[in-house]
């Protein structure tokens, strides 16, 4: 199974960090970048992306997570977009979080979806739902910022990365409610 992250100028790395973590133990982990140069997270952190949107492709990724940052500029990424609504079609794994949503938003893959955001949704029957940290529709995962850790808990059901009910459990246990096992 491979997980690509998208890495970007701003990107909130503490948001995908669970996830990556999660994932790692069913598979590999990659981050994506829009080009091949290093970028910076938000908290300082200089990433160089291991593949370029330009050197994957559908059948390669099992999920893609699009963190939160500044994504005023990369919602205009048209071949972002293009392999977001690529991997939907094909009934791929997504997850997009905090402003990674609005990136989801701007492929259209989110018409006729439920999600939660934390951007504001101008337009009206959008499918932005309030009261939840994290939504799950079909393939697509969506969070707010603060929902990181029921993000990569909703990502590990989606992926079927848990041995049974019972691992899920100590999961959110050890994760949510830091408690020992």
């Amino acid at each position: 199974m491979n997980t690509y992250i998208l890495i970007y100028d701003s990107y909130v790395q503490f948001e995908i960090v669970l996830a990556a973590y999660f994932m790692k133990t069913q598979g590999e982990v990659y981050t994506l970048g829009l080009g091949s140069s290093p970028v910076n997270s938000c908290e300082g952190f200089s990433v160089n992306p291991a593949k370029t949107l330009q050197e994957v492709n559908v059948q390669d990724i099992a999920l893609l997570i699009i963190p939160g940052g500044e994504t005023e500029e990369i919602v205009k990424e048209e071949t972002l977009l293009k392999l977001l609504r690529d991997l939907d079609a094909a009934g791929k794994a997504i997850g997009g979080i905090c402003g990674g949503v609005s990136v989801l938003k701007a492929a259209g893959i989110l018409n006729n979806r439920s999600f939660v955001t934390n951007a504001g949704v101008e337009e009206e029957n959008s499918g932005a739902t309030s009261g939840a940290n994290v939504m799950v529709d079909r393939n697509i995962v969506t969070a707010l910022p603060n929902g990181y850790v029921d993000f990569a808990l909703e990502l590990g059901k989606l992926m079927n990365i848990y041995k049974d009910k019972a691992d899920y459990q100590e999961t959110i246990d050890f994760f949510k409610y830091f408690k020992t096992v």
